[in-house]
C-alpha cells in the first residue's frame, strides 16, 4: 500500500501508513479553517506529503475539536487522507476496501471484501463504507464521491493511541 513494504500483517490502520500520524504536530503544517459553534470549536490543520499513500492520498488533514466546557479533558481528533487532484481509481478503490477487510473483517453492515454493490456506488460516485473500530471508541471509512474524488476518515483517531501516546499529542496542539 505504501512505497516502503513491510512482511508484517497489520493489525491497525495506523500500521498501513508510512507517515507516522503520532507525529503530526512535530511536522510542518498549516492551519487550514475554524469553526466555532457555542460548545465547540474545530481546527483543521493541513499537511501536504512528500509521497502518496496507498498511492493516491498526497495530503493528511487533522481535524481538533475543542470543547468550550471541558478545556482540560481529551480532544477528539478526527484525520482524513485526501488526494488534492481528487483522484479515483477503481483498483485502489478496491484494494483499500480490501485491506481494511482484512484488518478489522466485515464492515458495519456485514460486507466482505469488494462486491458487486461496491461497483456499482463507484460507478454512480456514490461509495462509502465504514468500519467500527476499538470497540466502538472509533470508526474509519472510505469514500468515493466525485467533488472529492477518494478519501479516507479515520474517526476518534485520539482513541486508537495508547495513553502515553495520547498525552503526547496533546501537548503537541
Amino acid at each position: 500500500m505504501n512505497k516502503f513494504k513491510s512482511l508484517k500483517k497489520e493489525k491497525s490502520i495506523l500500521d498501513c501508513f508510512t507517515y507516522n500520524l503520532k507525529a503530526f504536530f512535530h511536522d510542518q503544517y498549516e492551519e487550514m479553517d475554524s469553526e466555532e459553534t457555542p460548545a465547540t470549536v474545530m481546527m483543521v490543520y493541513e499537511k501536504k506529503l512528500t509521497w502518496k499513500e496507498f498511492n493516491i492520498f498526497d495530503t493528511v488533514q487533522f481535524r481538533v475539536f475543542f470543547d468550550k466546557e471541558n478545556l482540560t479533558g481529551s480532544n477528539p481528533v478526527n484525520v482524513k487522507f485526501i488526494s488534492k487532484d481528487k483522484e479515483s481509481s477503481l483498483d485502489i478503490l478496491k484494494s483499500i476496501v480490501d485491506k481494511l477487510h482484512d484488518i478489522y473483517g466485515d464492515d458495519d453492515l456485514q460486507n466482505k471484501n469488494w462486491n458487486n454493490s461496491d461497483e456499482l456506488a463507484y460507478n454512480k460516485k456514490e461509495f462509502r463504507r465504514i468500519w467500527t473500530i476499538e470497540g466502538g471508541e472509533s470508526f474509519t471509512s472510505v469514500e468515493y464521491k466525485e467533488e472529492f474524488g477518494i478519501t479516507l476518515n479515520i474517526l476518534f483517531f485520539n482513541n486508537i493511541l495508547n495513553p502515553p501516546e495520547l498525552e503526547e499529542l496533546q501537548k503537541e496542539k
